[in-house]
């Protein structure tokens, strides 16, 4: 029997990674985020670095984006290894700029591999968390919980591209979850799974150091609950294994931080210097350019709302996520009130692999352990969310960490709704309509994401408005829809000679356009003659958030009165005007 629930096992988790790569890996081709340009050259630049035994030069950024430097150096040696042999200058790389005039399309190619890789990354990280998460909750909660997560339209989005966010909320998400694991079982390789997935979290982007009280407190708290610990002797006696646990959580973590990072090979006091102290930089300054929020434009790029992260999660979430938060707090609360007149709280751990009732009988014993545990998820997501909120640079992206988490929640609250239902009706049509309600609610949830395909940065809750709604709360566009506008010109004869003005004119635009271009967004930087290359143009493509922050001001003047030749829509809203100039 164990033989076959091991192999039962191994099949559900293949299938869940399959699942999970399923929406992320069709179609990379489609479109480019504004970031990832910035992330495609420093991989370059990471890459050319490693080749000269440059050590010091793999400190790129002081996010520090290692993890996803490796993942755009993939892109590099599948589609161009020579990359590293050709250099402008001494101990510098060709840019992007000039493998684009060789072949227009090579950035796009090197980056589409690397987002390949990104994706494999995404769908490991989710495959080992769902392991532990299974120890935590059993298989159906922890399985509903990860194809939640696998169909959650922002998390696809953030785990298609080249970035840092996405993959920062997995590897916190796997280490969270190996650590209150460990909490369980006391295994060391869990213990060493979560450290190193810490490493990889601080690799990745300088929130995930939240880890590190996140990971004391959890520590703390759960010797101070223990039954071996009722008083001050036994608590004492217990400080040696409290450092123990610590010291090779932090020493795990560190050496994977160590090894990946070759910049901490030569300098490993600096470097972590510099990223901490970049890091409460970034806290502290707003956005370089002007934001758009809640119909409000905060010109200096600062948003000191602190209703910010409440209101994207609501826009970012799904009507399915919402149900089983409401599930999983009802349950709650119905289960305390049973427990205080004197009752027993309803079974709450449906598995699957042929156990029995008996097998994952659920005592008041068992029901409060799970409780407690997701008492520590949501003590994350909040900490986490409140965190970020402590910064003036606000994007909805920055609490992906904790999206993933209230996802997995809400699974747990579907699946412990649907026990209810087999055990209030019973029998046959009990479990039918049990598993009628994880099915349905799971198919909802893919619906969704798959309805935005393959733009799915422009899902926003159907709840709130949608689209149509949200363009009034929420700064709109990650580059979607100019590539259509690419597309479109590359179409026109002698589109090559072309002149084009566009925002995001390098990277989202120019990877996908044959013709001459011009980045609209530097005009607003004073970095070139805004009124000299815009009489010098064929054309000018003006994108959603350029009218929704009103810059350039004077561009957007000029236009006012003009008829776009061409515009792109993407789930009823218009994302791209393409004005033809002369």
């Amino acid at each position: 029997m164990n033989f076959i629930r091991r192999i039962s096992g191994i099949i559900i988790l293949c299938e869940l990674i399959l699942i999970i790569g399923l929406p992320r890996l069709p179609d990379l081709d489609r479109f480019v985020t504004p970031d990832e340009r910035l992330w495609l050259e420093r991989s370059g630049w990471f890459y050319y670095a490693l080749a000269h035994r440059d050590f010091s030069a793999t400190f790129q950024q002081s996010h520090p984006g290692v993890t996803v430097m490796w993942a755009g150096l993939t892109g590099y040696v599948k589609v161009y290894p020579r990359y590293q042999e050709n250099f402008e200058e001494k101990n510098r790389p060709v840019g992007l700029g000039t493998l684009a005039q060789r072949d227009y399309a090579m950035p796009l190619r090197i980056l589409i591999e690397s987002r390949r890789t990104m994706v494999l990354l995404h769908m490991l990280a989710l495959g080992f968390g769902f392991l532990f998460a299974r120890r935590l909750f059993g298989t159906i909660p922890a399985l509903v919980g990860f194809l939640l997560i696998a169909f959650d339209p922002f998390h696809i989005a953030l785990s298609r591209v080249l970035h840092l966010d996405g993959l920062l909320a997995d590897f916190m998400l796997l280490s969270l979850l190996a650590f209150l694991a460990y909490l369980e079982d006391n295994r060391n390789l869990t213990l060493v799974i979560s450290g190193a997935a810490a490493g990889l979290a601080w690799l990745t982007k300088s929130p995930g150091l939240f880890l590190i009280p996140l990971i004391g407190l959890l520590i703390l708290f759960n010797h101070l609950r223990s039954k071996n610990n009722p008083g001050g002797v036994e608590w004492r006696k217990s400080i040696p294994q409290i450092l123990k646990v610590a010291t090779i959580w932090g020493a795990v973590g560190l050496l994977v931080f160590f090894i990946f990072w070759p910049a901490m090979w030569v300098d490993p006091i600096g470097s972590i210097v510099r990223v901490v102290e970049s890091a409460i930089g970034y806290a502290e300054a707003g956005h370089e350019s002007a934001v758009f929020f809640n119909g409000k434009i905060y010109a200096n790029g600062e948003i000191p709302d602190i209703s910010f992260y409440p209101i994207n999660f609501l826009w970012r979430t799904t009507p399915v996520i919402l149900l089983g938060l409401v599930a999983l707090f009802v349950s709650f609360i119905y289960n305390v009130l049973v427990l205080r007149s004197g009752g027993k709280v309803r079974a709450l751990n449906p598995n699957l692999l042929g156990e029995t009732q008996t097998d994952v009988e659920n005592t008041q014993q068992d029901w409060e352990r799970q409780i407690w545990i997701l008492a520590k998820l949501l003590f994350f997501a909040i900490a986490f969310a409140a965190l970020m909120s402590l910064g003036l640079k606000k994007f909805d992206r920055y609490i992906m960490a904790s999206i993933v988490v209230m996802d997995l929640m809400a699974g747990v609250g579907l699946a412990w709704l649907a026990t209810w239902v087999e055990q209030i009706i019973r029998k046959k049509w009990g479990r039918i309509l049990s598993a009628a309600i994880l099915l349905s609610t799971i198919t909802f949830q893919a619906v969704l994401a798959w309805s935005v395909f393959p733009y799915y940065f422009s899902y926003y809750n159907p709840l709130m408005g949608g689209g149509r709604q949200a363009v009034e709360v929420m700064q709109i566009g990650w580059g979607e829809g100019l590539d259509e506008a690419a597309r479109y010109i590359n179409s026109k004869p002698n589109s090559e000679k072309l002149r084009v003005m566009s925002w995001y004119g390098t990277g989202s635009f120019s990877y996908l356009s044959k013709s001459q271009v011009i980045g609209l967004e530097d005009s607003y930087s004073g970095s070139i003659d805004n009124w000299a290359q815009f009489n010098k143009s064929d054309y000018i493509v003006i994108y959603i958030h350029e009218w929704q922050r009103n810059l350039p001001a004077e561009v957007l003047e000029r236009l006012r009165n003009q008829t776009p030749e061409y515009s792109v829509w993407i789930n009823g809203l218009e994302y791209v005007r393409v004005y033809k100039l002369r």
